[in-house]
């Protein structure tokens, strides 16, 4: 039996069936090749296989057209879904791989890295919802570092795991009006982190649960500094600390060094000069005869304060009187 070159038509065991080119009884060219099922697929063949460029119909109503080796999907290729996603970018063995672009029925777009038929590396999503993340994907999931802003305006930037912010990031709560930098956990805010309030700039830093605060400082935008408690983000506990040791917090939380202020130094008073304890008598002088005042008589001081009388007086004394 002679082998087919050219132009033919073969017909399978399976029911499935071929028309197009052969080249030595292969299929060699172009050609159309009906599957059993109602797919099919139009394009080029090299030595019995797809190779090339050609289109597919598959049962489903979904098609690609474009790159094949070895019968697969290889190469560049577009591949439109049976609910209207589409597909296009590049492929191997088959798979999505390498950069692509997503169109999803519902309006969300992905554009970016692929490999193995899965999301993978680096590449933006917008979402039907007009939110949009941008960053690292593994596995379908955003995964390492990442921007994602929501429809309300919210913004998170940070690490994300299994598709979730979990690690170190900063969240913009636009309903709340409050920028957060710190841990997460599970999606949440959890761990250690500083949250600055915009309607009333007050500051907590300090630990988080499950994302409501738990215990910390809360530095009021009146310039006070207080130690605080929290039960399910309620305020349980109050206190005020010391002047000097509010300011050593503030410093240390604008990252500056706190200088404790230096006191004053004592003013050295001199001693009163000492008073004379000694009366000098009249006419005595430099160490000559004194009179103690602490030890005097009552009979000494008035022999020292009495004045002479008439009949004592002596004659010259007399004379004058």
């Amino acid at each position: 039996m002679a082998l087919l070159n050219g132009f033919g038509k073969e017909e399978y065991p399976n029911n499935d069936r071929y028309e197009g080119s052969f080249k030595r009884g292969a299929r060699h060219g172009g050609g159309t090749y009906y599957h059993y099922d109602g797919s099919r697929y139009e394009g080029a063949f090299e030595e019995g296989m797809m190779e090339g460029t050609g289109k597919y119909f598959n049962s489903d109503n979904e098609i690609y057209e474009g790159e094949w080796h070895n019968s697969q999907r290889h190469g560049h290729g577009q591949f439109t879904y049976h609910d209207g996603t589409i597909y296009d970018g590049k492929w191997q063995a088959d798979l999505r791989h390498g950069q692509g672009l997503m169109r999803y029925a519902d309006g969300g777009v992905f554009s970016g890295n692929w490999a193995n038929d899965r999301r993978h590396g680096q590449g933006q999503m917008t979402f039907a919802d007009g939110g949009q993340y941008q960053g690292s994907w593994a596995e379908d999931q955003r995964h390492g570092y990442g921007s994602l802003k929501l429809q309300n305006a919210s913004t998170y930037d940070g690490e994300f795991f299994n598709d979730i912010p979990e690690g170190k990031g900063t969240l913009y709560d636009a309903d709340e009006r409050s920028q957060y930098a710190g841990e997460f956990r599970a999606g949440l805010r959890s761990g250690e982190g500083k949250c600055e309030y915009l309607k009333n700039n007050d500051k907590f830093v300090g630990q988080w649960l499950m994302g409501a605060r738990a215990q910390g400082l809360m530095f009021c935008a009146s310039g006070e500094v207080e130690r605080v408690g929290y039960l399910n983000d309620k305020l349980i506990r109050r206190e005020k600390l010391p002047i000097q040791e509010q300011e050593r917090l503030k410093c240390e939380a604008n990252g500056e060094v706190y200088v404790a202020p230096v006191a004053p130094e004592p003013v050295v008073v001199p001693p009163p000069e000492p008073v004379p304890d000694t009366l000098e008598e009249p006419g005595t002088r430099g160490g000559s005869k004194a009179t103690d005042v602490r030890t005097a008589s009552k009979s000494s001081l008035k022999q020292i304060s009495r004045v002479p009388s008439k009949q004592e007086a002596g004659p010259s004394e007399a004379i004058k009187a």
